[in-house]
């Protein structure tokens, strides 16, 4: 799964690097010039966790640069082993860089490369003697994915991606491909449409 991740890392940076005429640190200084948009939402990614299907739900906030953006979020995630009550609980901060390949008003296609630390919080039970282990572990977990949006109705569209993540902590079981779909707002608009019928 590291190997995945190294993979998509060079990738991203390769095609930074064929995508413009000037360097990708250039690039992303032009962006950072730019008046920023705020970005708040939701974000939820469906993944496994000791081979059980989770739910990581997240709040996202930071600035949209237009090429590129900057977030921080809060994520969260609680499963119970199958057959078992061993049961894992994440809390996790994480930064995320944002890399717009391509942006119109209806369609987008970015790249994510995300870090983090948290907590895991793991009940175990011996299958031998019976008896319940508690421990609580610091995770580092690093990710890389390609999301999509397509804009169908003025302030609403539709959002879909696929990517893999890795914990650089042993045994924190958060290693695992993930994916999402769902609707997605498009909240400046609409903020914007708010503020001037107010007026």
């Amino acid at each position: 799964m590291r190997r995945i991740i190294v993979f998509f890392f060079i990738l991203f940076i390769t095609r930074l690097a064929k995508a413009q005429t000037w360097s990708p640190l250039d690039s992303m200084k032009l962006s950072l010039k730019n008046k920023p948009n705020i970005i708040l939402g939701m974000d939820k990614r469906n993944s496994y966790v000791v081979g059980m299907p989770v739910n990581v739900f997240g709040i996202r906030v930071g600035y949209d640069y237009g090429k590129l953006a900057l977030l921080g979020a809060f994520y969260s995630a609680s499963t119970t082993k199958e057959g078992t009550a061993n049961t894992y609980d994440y809390m996790i901060l994480g930064a995320i860089c944002e890399y717009h390949w391509y942006k119109t008003h209806r369609f987008r296609v970015y790249q994510t490369l995300q870090s983090g630390i948290g907590t895991v919080d793991i009940k175990e039970t011996n299958n031998i003697t019976k008896e319940i282990q508690f421990t609580s572990k610091m995770i580092l977990p690093i990710e890389t994915g390609v999301t999509g949006n397509i804009r169908f109705l003025k302030y609403f569209g539709l959002t879909g991606g696929v990517g893999v993540r890795t914990s650089l902590t042993p045994n924190t079981y958060y290693t695992a491909p993930y994916y999402s779909f769902g609707i997605m707002v498009f909240t400046k608009d609409l903020l914007k449409d708010i503020r001037n019928f107010n007026k």
